[in-house]
Formats: C-alpha cells, sequence, structure tokens
C-alpha cells in the first residue's frame, strides 16, 4: 500500500471506530461495556478486568480508587444581621477596617474572626454538614489493549488489511 492508501484505510477505521469507542459518549460501545464492569465492580469490588478476543488475553479494563471520606461538620463564619454589623463598635475591629468600605463588612469580619477567634456583632459560626463520600472508583476506567495480541487472537477472521495494521501498521 502507499502512504496514501494506508492513511485512508486508517481515516476509514478511525472515523467507524471512534466513535464507538470514545469516553464520554452515552450510549456508545464504550459506554456499555464501562456499564458491565461498573456492574461487576458493584457486585464483586474488582477494580481489574482480564479483557479477552476468543479466549485469549489481550489486556486490561480497570478503574482507580476514590479514597472516601467520613461525614464532618465544618464551621463557617458567616453574616447574620448585617445591621448589627454596621453598628459594631469594637475598637480593635473598627481599626482592623480601617479604611475598607461598608460592602466590604462580611470579608473583614470573616478575617478578624480568623485573626483574632472573635465573633462581632452580626457574624455567627454557622454549620453545615458536609456529607460523607464512600470509597468508590473514577467513572469510566482505563483500556489496555495489545493490538498485536488481538490480531493473533483474532487470526484469520481478520482481513488482511486490518490484521497488518494491528500488528505493524503496515
Amino acid at each position: 500500500m502507499t502512504d496514501v492508501e494506508r492513511l485512508a484505510l486508517m481515516q476509514a477505521l478511525y472515523s467507524v471506530v471512534g466513535a464507538e469507542v470514545k469516553t464520554g459518549v452515552p450510549g456508545n460501545l464504550r459506554d456499555a461495556v464501562n456499564d458491565e464492569y461498573t456492574r461487576l465492580y458493584n457486585m464483586t469490588g474488582a477494580t481489574s478486568f482480564e479483557v479477552r478476543v476468543n479466549g485469549e488475553k489481550v489486556g486490561t479494563f480497570s478503574y482507580s480508587k476514590v479514597k472516601g471520606s467520613p461525614a464532618r461538620v465544618e464551621s463557617t463564619v458567616e453574616l447574620v444581621d448585617a445591621a448589627a454589623l454596621q453598628r459594631c463598635v469594637d475598637d480593635e475591629f473598627l481599626e482592623f477596617i480601617g479604611q475598607w468600605v461598608d460592602d466590604h463588612l462580611e470579608e473583614l469580619a470573616r478575617d478578624y474572626f480568623s485573626e483574632t477567634g472573635e465573633l462581632v456583632d452580626g457574624m455567627a459560626v454557622v454549620e453545615h454538614e458536609v456529607p460523607a463520600q464512600p470509597e468508590s472508583i473514577r467513572p469510566g476506567g482505563t483500556l489496555r489493549i495489545d493490538a498485536a495480541k488481538v490480531a493473533a487472537a483474532m487470526g484469520a477472521s481478520l482481513g488482511p488489511a486490518v490484521a497488518g495494521l494491528l500488528i505493524g501498521g503496515e
């Protein structure tokens, strides 16, 4: 084959195959296989699977683990009464804000709390629950395939042009 003929063949294969193997495309072949491996992970906890063609191992499909975290409560300082904050007469706080204007009071009050540990009027520590994150897997998985092994496993069922591409790009 000439370089142009090989390029035409490769581009044709890429166009046809690319849409089916691209990650993140709902409903394509890659998505269906990912769904099956996700089901197997949920059933067994396994994160790596052999990929076989005609009984021969040609690669792996694996997931990276995502470390879980326990539920926790985080505290933040939030403005709960803007009028009370504006009426605040704490000399140290007033000195702290200096030349800032009223529209920066919430930010300044948070900074003041961060530096002194003291809440000024109009501010409160508000707790927000952060839900637990169970240990899981990263969606999508990683597919590693040895093209030469696929060609060997498929044998005569591959046309010579496709087999040639898989084993050496010719």
